[in-house]
């Protein structure tokens, strides 16, 4: 049984899906992915170069590809490495930094090489530095994508963590950590997104507390109903882990059974909803329970108290009459109930 670590390591490593995300993180700025430019990067190339592996072990992201964006008229080669988290992270920010640190030094070290095997390096300088004035580094995007059931609250850049005044910030080294989180994120925005595996991941787990709304979604959604009879099956294995669907048995069912698809979820959203209402009924039991267990309790208390003052002044040889006035003043009670008491107390 797959983790939501691994199934949201594969789902995040699909084309398609991996595009779809850095087309929602990059909206506003008017760029997005060319498809057909993606191009999958080892994730852990890197820590081949001497002097670097033990360092880039600690920050190696899950997924790296790279990639051409375009605003319409520019278009650049982007490189985004994607982190998959279940949990906040509190130093995914210093992490972030590290991870883009290693790779310019990686660009640098094979850029030098480039140089070197060219023999461009004339100055001390440049064959310290192994860059020239014209070489540019292809920029790297860090980005989080966050599949947990609570909120993301991690700092959003790394100047954040540092102990200092905000106007010096502007001034040091700096990295955004670039979170999606599902659970955070207004459903106006998931809304922004492309229909199809990414979203209905989104809402699933936006909604997963909410099971008349993620009913809902299901039913009319066309991108679950898609899902559900095309895949990708990592998408269903997080949206099981993330809701407790059995979309395993879902997927088995032939392509043209939606209604019975449907009547299968609502049934688990009917389950669901009996034991939420068992447990909220059981706590509402024990309130209600404590609040009758102390009206009972009192009940017997006042009961031996009358009982014992009953049969105190008989053993003082008080007459019954007199007994019950005692507990029409003392009492307060009416003759019916000091009647009862009296006849109670006989038969004792």
């Amino acid at each position: 049984m797959k983790n939501m670590d691994e199934a949201s390591k594969l789902f995040t490593g699909l084309p398609e899906v991996f595009c779809d995300l850095v087309d929602f993180a990059l909206r506003g700025t008017g760029f997005r992915v060319v498809r057909g430019s993606l191009k999958e990067r080892n994730a852990e190339s890197i820590a081949q170069l001497r002097g670097v592996q033990t360092w880039f072990k600690k920050v190696s992201n899950d997924v790296v590809a790279e990639l051409k964006v375009t605003d319409g008229d520019v278009t650049t080669t982007f490189l985004v490495a994607l982190e998959n988290q279940t949990n906040t992270s509190t130093v995914m920010a210093g992490r972030s930094l590290m991870s883009t640190a290693v790779r310019w030094d990686s660009w640098r070290r094979e850029t030098k090489n480039d140089h070197l095997k060219r023999q461009e390096l004339k100055t001390h300088q440049e064959l310290l530095d192994g860059v020239l004035p014209d070489d540019r580094m292809v920029p790297v995007m860090i980005l989080v994508v966050h599949f947990g059931q609570e909120p993301w609250t991690g700092l959003p850049r790394f100047t954040d963590t540092l102990d200092c005044p905000p106007s010096l910030k502007p001034k040091l080294a700096d990295c955004p950590v670039n979170v999606i989180s599902f659970y955070n994120l207004p459903i106006e925005e998931i809304n922004e997104m492309p229909p199809g595996a990414l979203w209905a991941v989104a809402k699933s787990i936006h909604y997963a507390n909410d099971i008349n709304t993620l009913s809902q979604e299901i039913r009319m959604d066309p991108s679950f109903r898609k899902l559900l009879n095309e895949g990708p099956d990592e998408a269903l294995d997080i949206i099981r882990i993330a809701t407790g669907l059995n979309t395993k048995l879902l997927k088995q069912q032939k392509e043209d059974d939606m209604p019975q698809k449907v009547s299968k979820y609502e049934q688990f959203f009917v389950d669901k909803g009996e034991k939420i209402g068992e447990k909220i009924g059981e706590k509402r039991g024990e309130k209600i329970g404590e609040k009758r267990g102390e009206k009972i309790g009192e009940k017997k208390g006042i009961d031996n108290t009358i009982m014992s003052f009953i049969q105190n002044r008989r053993k003082r040889c008080f007459s019954d009459v007199q007994i019950q006035n005692d507990l029409l003043l003392d009492f307060g009670l009416d003759e019916e109930k000091a009647s009862q008491y009296m006849a109670a107390a006989a038969k004792a």
